[in-house]
This record gives C-alpha cells, sequence and structure tokens, in this order.
C-alpha cells in the first residue's frame, strides 16, 4: 500500500543519510548496550530528538513510534547540516551504573572514561567563601549572600553591560547590597574581591551523566585523571571532548523508570500478572479518568499543582493530548496555555493563518506547539526540504539578523513560486512562525516523556497499592516527599501499615493481611535500622518461619546486625508488635534476649547442644510463651513520638486524633480541600505544628516564621509575618494544635495560609459555636437523668445556648430553649460527658461558619517577600 511505501522510503531515507555521515557505528553501540539493559530487566527510554527516527525505534533504542505520533528524523540528523546525532538514554537510576560497566568490559577499561565537569564560584557562594578568607562571621556573610537573587535578567544590552555576572547587576539594582557597599568598608573590599573570583572554577567533579568511548587507549588522546574509587576520568569537559571528535553520551539516571520496574515486579509477585509496560493499552478509560481528575501524585511529568490543575481544566482523551501538555507547561509557552484550553473545548474559533496549515496544527487546535510543525510549516508553504526547515528553525531561535533576513527572503520567495501566497502574507506567516519557533519544543522529547507520564498514570488507576508502595520505596529517603506520598495513600483509602518483622520486606511493600488494600511499612526506613539487618530478618524468618517471641528472634538472626541498637528502633517503632507483648515489656527484655541468642550462636558454631537441650524446646518454638507478668504499655504520647522520630510519621495514631471533633465541626478545609480553594479565599483551618522555620525578611529586616502544620490528612505551610509574628509569637511552637483563619494560596505544590487570626485549637468550640443541644430520648427521662443533666450543665456554664431536643420513640422531636442560667461553655470535655451520660450523639453543635472581614495582606500589598514567598 501507499503507507507502507512511504514507511520504507522514510526508512531507507534515514539509512542513507546514517551511512553517508559515518553514523553507523554509533548506532549500533548505543543499541548494543541499550540491548543490554533490557536484557538484564533495566528499564530504559531515549529522550529528546532521538526518538524521532525510525532506525532508532526499529533497533529498541527508543520506545516511541516515530510515524504514528508524527515525528521528524531531521530534527535529529539533518541531512543538510550534518552534526553528531546526540542519543541520551535514560536508565532507572538504581541500574544505571551497570550499564557503564558493560560499556567499561565490552570495550575496555582503558577506552572508557567518564567525563569532567567543573563546579564554578556563583555570586552567592563567592560571596560566602571571600567572607569566610575574610574572618567574617557566618553571620555577615549570609546576611549579603541573601540580598543576592538566584538570578536576575535585566533585558537586552542592560545584561550584556554587566557581561553576564550576577554580582555587579545586584550592586547596582539591589539597593540594601548597593547601600551596604557604599557605607560598609568591610563590605566593599568583600565585593570587590568576589567580583574578581566570581564564575572562576572551584572545584572539579564527574559529570552526571557523560561517558566517552574512544577507538584506542584515552590516555592517547586526551588528558585522563582518576577518581577517588580509581576510574578513569577525563580532564576535558564535555564542550572540548565533544570538539576532539570522541564519541560521548549521556547515560542518564531517571527514578521513574525504576518506580516503573518495582510496580510490574510487585504485581507479579503478588497478583501473579505479567505487565509488559511496553505494550499497554493507550486507550485505558480509568487512566485518563484520573488523570482528568487531576490525581496526578507520582505521576511523571503532570505532579506539580499547576499541571494538575491544567490536567483537571483539559480533559485529556489521549497520549497526544499528554504530549502538548508537556510541551506548553514551561516558561514562555504557559501563556499560550489559556487559548489552547478554550480551543479544546470550542469555546474559541480554531483558525489558520493559511488552509495549508491545518493538516499539520490541527492536532493542537491551530497553536504551533512544537518545532517540528514549525519545520512541516516551511516545507508545505515555502517548499523547504525538512532539512533547510531546520537550518531555518534553528535560525529563528538563535534571532540573529543577518540570517533571519536571509530566510526571510528564501520563505517569501518559496511561498509565492510553490504556492502563489502573495508577499505580505507571506511575510505575516513568517512572523508568526518566528514567534512560535521561540516557543516551540521538541516534539520528539515530548513525545517519549509523555509516554511515561501515560504509563505511571496507568499503573497508579490499575494497581494503585503497587504504585503507592513503590513511590514510598523511592522517597523513603526524603521525610517531605514521602509525607506527600502517604497523603496521598490516605487520600485514595490505602492504609499504611506498622513495620512488621513477621511479614515486612525491606522495602515498602503490598500487605497480604490488608487483602491487596494496604501497605506495609518498609523495614529498612526505620532510622537505625540499615539493610545488612533486615536482610539478617528476612533471612531468618523465610528460613524458620514467623519469629514467635523476641527470644525466638535473636536465636536466629545474626545478633552482630542485629544489635541492641537495632532492635530497639525496631521495638519503639511497632515493629515487634506482632510477638504478643507490650512494647515496654519488649524494650526491658532487650539485653537478656540478646545475650541469650549471642550464647545460642556460639554454640552453634562450636557444634555444641544446650546442657538442657533434651529437657528445653528449641527457641523456635512457637509454645513458648511470655511471662504473663508483663510491663504496662508506654503511655500513648510516647509512643506517637517514637514513631515519629524513627519512621518520620505517625503510623498507629496521630497526636491530632482527640482533636478529631473539633477537626470535623469546627474547620471549614483541611490540607486537602483547601487546595480547591481559588486564590485569596479565607477559611477556617488547623492542625498541629510538625516544624517551625525562623528567618529575617530580607526586604524588612524583620522576623518571621515558616510554619509547617500538620492536620489528619497532610500538610500545609503557614506565614507569620510582621504584626502577627509579634502577637502570636508564643503560640509558634512544635506540637501546637493551632487554629487559623486566614487566606489561602495554592501557587505551590501544597496550600499556603497567609493568617489573620490564630488560636488554640481546643478553643474553637467555646469561640465558635452558636448553640449546644442535648439530645434526649423521653422514654429514658427518669429523674435521676434529669438531675444527672442539670449537674452536667452546671459544671459546664458558660455563654452558650443550650437547647434540650426531646425525642419521642415515635421520631418526633421537641426543642426547648433553656433560661440563660443554664447557658454552657462548649467544649470536647462537656461532649464525652454527655455522651457517656446518655449515648453517642447526645450531643451536636451549631457551629458558626461566618469569617470576619478580610484584612490587609501586609506581605502581597506592601511588596514584602518575608522570606518565604
Amino acid at each position: 500500500s501507499a503507507a507502507v511505501q512511504a514507511v520504507l522510503e522514510r526508512l531507507e531515507g534515514e539509512l542513507v543519510v546514517i551511512r553517508n555521515s559515518g553514523y553507523v557505528s554509533y548506532f549500533l553501540i548505543v543499541a548494543d548496550f541499550v540491548a543490554y539493559g533490557r536484557s538484564q530487566g533495566i528499564a530504559c527510554v531515549a529522550r529528546g530528538s532521538a526518538a524521532g527516527s525510525l532506525v532508532t525505534y526499529l533497533l529498541d533504542i527508543a520506545n516511541v513510534d516515530p510515524i504514528r505520533y508524527g515525528l521528524l528524523f531531521e530534527r535529529f540528523l539533518n541531512p543538510e547540516r550534518v552534526s553528531p546525532p546526540d542519543i541520551d538514554i535514560d536508565f532507572a537510576d538504581d541500574r544505571r551504573a551497570d550499564v557503564i560497566e558493560y560499556v567499561r568490559q565490552k570495550y575496555g577499561n582503558q577506552c572508557v572514561s567518564q567525563i569532567i565537569t567543573f563546579g564554578t564560584m556563583g555570586a552567592k557562594s563567592v560571596i560566602r567563601d571571600v567572607g569566610r578568607v575574610m574572618g567574617l562571621s557566618y553571620g555577615d556573610c549570609d546576611r549579603l549572600a541573601k540580598m543576592i537573587p538566584a538570578d536576575l535578567k535585566l533585558g537586552g544590552k542592560e545584561d550584556e553591560q554587566y557581561g553576564g555576572s550576577l554580582l555587579k547587576k545586584a550592586i547596582h539594582v539591589i539597593p540594601e547590597l548597593k547601600q551596604a557597599c557604599e557605607t560598609e568598608e568591610v563590605t566593599r573590599e568583600l565585593v570587590d574581591t568576589a567580583m574578581v573570583l566570581e564564575d572562576l572554577s572551584r572545584n572539579a567533579s564527574v559529570h552526571a551523566a557523560g561517558v566517552v568511548i574512544g577507538p584506542e587507549p584515552l590516555v592517547n588522546l586526551l588528558p585522563l585523571k582518576q577518581d577517588e574509587s580509581g576510574t578513569l576520568v577525563t580532564q576535558y569537559a564535555m564542550g572540548p571532548v565533544g570538539e576532539l571528535g570522541l564519541l560521548k553520551m549521556d547515560f542518564l539516571g531517571l527514578k521513574t523508570l525504576t518506580v516503573i520496574r518495582n510496580v510490574c515486579e510487585m504485581v507479579r509477585e503478588t497478583r501473579g500478572q505479567a505487565i509488559d509496560i511496553d505494550r499497554i493499552p493507550l486507550d485505558d478509560q480509568s487512566t485518563y479518568d484520573l488523570l482528568n481528575k487531576g490525581n496526578t501524585v507520582g505521576v511523571f511529568q503532570l505532579e506539580s499543582g499547576g499541571m494538575r490543575d491544567l490536567c483537571r481544566k483539559f480533559e485529556i482523551s489521549s497520549i497526544e493530548h499528554i504530549t502538548a501538555l508537556v510541551a506548553l507547561y514551561r516558561p514562555g509557552p504557559m501563556e499560550l496555555i489559556p487559548d489552547f484550553i478554550k480551543r479544546r473545548h470550542g469555546e474559541v474559533a480554531i483558525e489558520y493563518p493559511h488552509p495549508l496549515l491545518e493538516p499539520i496544527a490541527r492536532e493542537t487546535y491551530g497553536v504551533l506547539v512544537y518545532q517540528e510543525q514549525v519545520m512541516q510549516a516551511a516545507q508545505v508553504l515555502a517548499g523547504y526540504t525538512l532539512g533547510g526547515a531546520d537550518v531555518l528553525r534553528r535560525a529563528m531561535g538563535k534571532k540573529k539578523k543577518e540570517e533571519m533576513a536571509k530566510q526571510r527572503a528564501i520563505f517569501v520567495k518559496g511561498a509565492r513560486e510553490k504556492n502563489q501566497i502573495p508577499e505580505r502574507k507571506a511575510n505575516e506567516i513568517f512572523d508568526l512562525l518566528e514567534e512560535f519557533a521561540g516557543y516551540g519544543f521538541n516534539k520528539s522529547h515530548a513525545a517519549a516523556y509523555a509516554l511515561v507520564a501515560y504509563q505511571t498514570a496507568y499503573l497508579k488507576a490499575n494497581y494503585p497499592v503497587e504504585f503507592l508502595a513503590a513511590m514510598m520505596t523511592n522517597d523513603m529517603g526524603s521525610t517531605d516527599k514521602l509525607a506527600v506520598v502517604l497523603a496521598e495513600a490516605a487520600a485514595m483509602g490505602v492504609e499504611v501499615l506498622p513495620p512488621d518483622v513477621n511479614e515486612g520486606q525491606a522495602f515498602f511493600w503490598p500487605s497480604a493481611k490488608a487483602g491487596q488494600q494496604g501497605i506495609r511499612f518498609g523495614l529498612a526506613a526505620i532510622k537505625g535500622v540499615g539493610e545488612v539487618a533486615v536482610q539478617s530478618i528476612i533471612a531468618a524468618r523465610q528460613a524458620g518461619g514467623p519469629f514467635s517471641r523476641l527470644e525466638d528472634l535473636c536465636a536466629r538472626v545474626d545478633t552482630r546486625t542485629v544489635n541492641r541498637r537495632v532492635l530497639e528502633a525496631l521495638i519503639k517503632c511497632g515493629a515487634c508488635d506482632c510477638l504478643g507483648e507490650t512494647r515496654a515489656s519488649l524494650f526491658a527484655r532487650v539485653e537478656r534476649a540478646l545475650a541469650r541468642g549471642s550464647s545460642i550462636a556460639a554454640d552453634r558454631i562450636r557444634g555444641q547442644a544446650s546442657l538442657f537441650g533434651m529437657m528445653e524446646e528449641t527457641p523456635s518454638s512457637s509454645s513458648a510463651k511470655p511471662s504473663p507478668e508483663g510491663l504496662p504499655e508506654w503511655p500513648q504520647h510516647e509512643l506517637l513520638a517514637a514513631e515519629k522520630e524513627l519512621l518520620g510519621f505517625y503510623v498507629t495514631g496521630h497526636p491530632l486524633t482527640p482533636y478529631a471533633p473539633i477537626l470535623e465541626k469546627y474547620l471549614l478545609h483541611d490540607s486537602q480541600t483547601a487546595k480547591e480553594l481559588p486564590p485569596r479565599t479565607l477559611t477556617r483551618t488547623g492542625g498541629m505544628i510538625a516544624a517551625v522555620q525562623q528567618g529575617m525578611s530580607k526586604k524588612s529586616g524583620k522576623p518571621y516564621a515558616m510554619i509547617t502544620l500538620e492536620d489528619l490528612k497532610g500538610t500545609m505551610s503557614l506565614l507569620c509575618f510582621n504584626e502577627n509574628y509579634d502577637k502570636y509569637r508564643e503560640l509558634l511552637t512544635v506540637g501546637t494544635a493551632l487554629g487559623v483563619i486566614g487566606e489561602v494560596s495554592n501557587e505551590e505544590d501544597r496550600p499556603k495560609i497567609f493568617p489573620q487570626e490564630l488560636f488554640r485549637l481546643e478553643e474553637a468550640p467555646r469561640r465558635f459555636t452558636n448553640q449546644v443541644h442535648l439530645r434526649l430520648f423521653t422514654a429514658h427521662l427518669t429523674p435521676d437523668r434529669i438531675e444527672a443533666a442539670r449537674d452536667l450543665v452546671a459544671a459546664h456554664r458558660g455563654k452558650c445556648p443550650l437547647f434540650l431536643c426531646l425525642r419521642t420513640p415515635g421520631g418526633e422531636a421537641v426543642f426547648i430553649e433553656t433560661h440563660q442560667n443554664f447557658a454552657v461553655t462548649p467544649s470536647l470535655e462537656l461532649q464525652k460527658a454527655a455522651d457517656a451520660l446518655f449515648g453517642e450523639e447526645t450531643y451536636y453543635v451549631e457551629v458558626n461558619t461566618a469569617l470576619p472581614e478580610r484584612q490587609k495582606r501586609w506581605g502581597r500589598r506592601n511588596g514584602d517577600d518575608s522570606g518565604g514567598e
């Protein structure tokens, strides 16, 4: 057929270019180590323009079909301007080193080297370094360094005037720094020295991805050095290595590929299902439902707050949609997004500057999102070859006037000769293409990453427990990232169970006891418990079955690795609760159990039996019973504090649990629902202070506090400064249960609250209750119970009106407003006492949901970022 013939012609055309350019061996080398990686179960994906080549797809280097997605080979290897192709490969980050080692073995250790990279003295770091040499205090250096912004773009000639020096620009633009240089002699000397040193090389390290392969020992071709482990490293950086004509390539590590592999392995082990991730259906409705709900935590490229909101608004229904969003959600093209969404939903008419552009831009609703579309437009409208169109695209990107004038003349002439497009219209289209070329993104790269995004969304939608477990394992080194995944698990109704020596694996794993609806906390995630100790525990359990008691565990593991420190950590975090005793009892017996275990191990090594071995049961016998005189359990707050210390989270409970009725009845939003609020919405929320970061505002010079507020569903940020900081300073301590009235900002991944008022959470019932009702059944109202009700009210007198709701057996209710002498003070104590006397749900409150008038937002309106924005 014509379609098959077109594919064959394209394939032959690519092969001709590859042969003529002399890069056949390059493609075969890449295909070889990618094939090795796949054979070893190492997930990999080609990124960048290499995905646009049919040859790379057929060699199994790339996993994106360039025919289906309309990708162009010329964007990768231009036959009219041949330059070395760049095939960047992402590998599962925990196996990347294995592939590099394979390349060393394949081509020879002396012929393969990693590439050096040089760290330079940035504006902030050079200030701190010079200040330290001058003997200034850390505080003085830090004060000056914080005056310098991370980036400072003045635009055009002004940037050129300062020669790219951030420090020079900052001195002229930042008033505080300029004043410090003019009035402080030491500061002026420091800055003068720093300007000389700025951007000089400070240190050398190994490039994160770069590897060079030579046809002979590299020592014959360029200078080398050895790093601390003895591995060869070039003394030339990436640029000079390429200029020498040596074969250099990037071996990149991508955590998402590790997550995908781990999910597939878990599904195979727990469900007996094999997932071929490159063959999953691309029309799975549950996947698109998940994306369109914005449930994209953990979904590659789509998990930021802004991207989640974009997914909800856009209504994704194809891989092509994901590709477009990946390309658009960047500085610059982001301004096209509102119009793009309106076109998607038919709110704005889709118009094309010329009818010939419709087939090219139909997929993106008339907006040229990709560089490849600009190239195709030049080909169709003005007769460019695709190679020539790539030259045009590059010229548009660099915006060189002489080259642009030359290309404009070629375009206008070609448009007139090929399609009879008038000169004025051709110039208009050229201007439009130039604008889009500045925004345009490499479609091959976007498509490759969109496919990975879809794969992660598919796994999350169809195998949520395994996906979340893999995400937790991936992020267990970062408490902040792990907290986000734990909150997502709670939102999806997946229970995270505490660690368990009788069931837990080294990493987070689906729990068989929870019917595939729970995740068991990984033993290796416990602080102070290393992987060696964990493997000893798992090996002993697999060899002899579950542990029956503490002494049994100590007798069967290697007590050199599962030592006292490890055992105490396991007990305190709840991993030994399965042994049937209180943590207090287990903790008290650690030393004795370890001594006995060490003794048994020593006897085992010597091949001796215990003197009473004939009379006693083996240490692993499940019939051994713990002593009946067990110690009482530690207080609840101590148990939870130990979990927080060792796991980083509360797993078996939460200090806020006693406040749950207040959180439910009196607060208007929590950390999850606050994410959905429009900017500057005033709300009432609250939680427990988990962390307080103090600082000084770089603009006002006044103190501020950035508070992490944790509730039962997640975390929020609280920024307290100026008069609010002074007014509520005493409340800002870790562990305080806090209520907040303030404005919500959702510009980041978690809500940020600008407080208008702070109060202790236990004060909420007294402050926000309009009425208290006692719901009483008339059938149960004996004189004694009426007397008890009066005594209860007398013990909680206050100013809140009390109503008696008398309910008959037939379901009718009569409300009686009591005299003001019986007004009460609403509280959790009153609720508990009333429910204890008359049964659950006796106590009912009518809550005041009105909010005070909005106060002036000092931080935003007076331009004070307070260091936290």
